[in-house]
């Protein structure tokens, strides 16, 4: 999911734009300094493609700007160039993956949004600056004078007296040569950038879901949390420039009390559907609740993702309880805390806490808000096996205290302790009921 084009840039899309820009630049400078540079700069353009995947174009231009300024003060005109060439060709790929569109198309589209601004700015320049016309053609012709020096010594002349003519040609015809080169160059770099960048992106988003929409929820904000039950009905969403559903005719019953585990191979739309149930409106198709869902809200619905780091904001654990809490309302720090299995925890630093204490931890802050709906997106994923015990132990015990959760997970034996699985697939409900039917059917196939 992205936010929509209109208005200016978010806090999270200004970050994220700084992040990856930085993290383009310094392979972009190693590339500078180091051996084998196509290495690093092949590298350099896919935290640009994952700008472009998950945010606005707009997100790109402020990161490119920005890094390439730092790029001009770390090498000059030279390594800001080059950097703004690496921001192009990481725009065509995240563009080629976000439409996902193949070869041929992705090889169009380089041509359009990598050679042609390449080209206009070269020829420019050569066109204007005479004393960079100059240079650059010494520079073709000094580059190819030791290939043409060997082929005479291995007594190639006529390879040597060819390569002598095609260069002549070429430092005579740079109007035509110049763009004939970049052309191939700029197809060949995208379509081999591509292929190193896809698979990284490909993980990326298994990973990582991407930002919501910035759709006004105006009207339910207004309404009594009731997130549960709730019933879809044909649900589907789409991403923005999408050409396929990331869900498509969800039909789904989610009852009050329950343990509900949902299971899929990545990009079957398990967060999204994890995202629909917590507010995000459908693309079409409904959800039924007696109330909102909303998010964040006393009685309404929390989430606890997979990276507990991400989720824990106070330095001490008692701290983190807080954070967001009128100071005025009640909040029970030890018995929240004892709730989850830390029992005396509430002077730790929150530092010093494992992994699977940090996950039962940000659980105890989603509960400091006495949620009816708790959303769990892989909170297991990134634990060892004893902190996804301790974790699905929690879990597993909130239904009975009238918490609804539900459990997204790739772990079949978390399932099996749910009440109910559901499997997707393509965006569809795959299989749905008890874990016993469901499970030993998975199996069977």
């Amino acid at each position: 999911m992205r936010l929509k084009g209109h208005g200016p840039l978010t806090p999270a899309e200004l970050a994220e734009a700084a992040v990856l820009g930085d993290v383009a630049l310094v392979l972009n400078f190693a590339g500078w300094i180091l051996p084998f540079p196509i290495v690093f700069f092949a590298a350099a353009t896919v935290p640009f493609a994952a700008l472009v995947v998950r945010r606005r174009l707009r997100a790109l231009v402020v990161s490119a700007v920005a890094s390439g300024q730092v790029a001009f003060l770390l090498g000059g005109v030279n390594l800001e160039g080059n950097h703004l060439f690496v921001a192009l060709v990481g725009l065509a790929v995240g563009l080629a993956y976000r439409w996902r569109w193949r070869w041929v198309r992705a090889g169009a589209l380089s041509i359009v949004v990598v050679w042609l601004p390449t080209v206009v700015f070269t020829l420019a320049a050569m066109t204007f600056l005479s004393e960079t016309r100059r240079l650059t053609l010494k520079q073709i012709d000094i580059n190819t004078k030791g290939l043409r020096k060997l082929f005479r010594r291995v007594g190639l002349d006529g390879v040597a007296s060819s390569g002598d003519d095609a260069v002549h040609w070429v430092i005579t015809h740079w109007q035509i040569a110049v763009p004939i080169v970049e052309l191939v160059l700029a197809v060949a770099i995208v379509l081999l950038c591509r292929r190193i960048a896809n698979p990284a992106l490909r993980r990326l988003d298994a990973a990582f879901s991407r930002p919501v929409d910035a759709a006004p929820q105006v009207a339910e904000d207004d309404r009594v949390p009731g997130p549960v039950p709730a019933v879809l009905h044909d649900v589907r969403y789409r991403f923005p420039g999408s050409a396929v559903d990331a869900l498509a005719g969800i039909d789904l019953e989610l009852n009050t009390g329950t343990l509900v585990a949902v299971v899929g191979p990545n990009g079957s739309g398990k967060s999204t559907l994890a995202r629909v149930l917590a507010g995000r409106p459908p693309t079409s198709g409904e959800v039924v609740r007696p109330g909102a869902a909303a998010l964040g809200r006393e009685g309404g619905t929390a989430v606890v993702f997979q990276r507990p780091e991400s989720q824990v904001l106070g330095v001490r654990v008692a701290d983190d309880l807080w954070w967001g809490i009128d100071p005025a309302h009640p909040l029970d720090v030890e018995a929240l805390l004892a709730a989850v299995g830390l029992d005396g925890f509430s002077e730790r630093e929150t530092s010093t806490l494992s992994g699977g204490e940090l996950q039962r931890l940000a659980i105890a802050a989603a509960l400091a808000r006495q949620p009816a709906l708790l959303i769990s997106d892989e909170s297991t994923a990134m634990l060892d096996p004893e902190g996804r015990r301790q974790v699905m132990a929690v879990l597993r015990r909130l239904p009975s205290e009238g918490t609804t959760v539900v459990h997204v997970t790739h772990h079949l034996d978390e399932a099996a302790g749910a009440d109910t699985v559901v499997v997707l697939q393509g965006g569809r409900v795959l299989a749905t009921g008890p874990p016993q039917a469901v499970l030993s059917e998975m199996a069977g196939v």
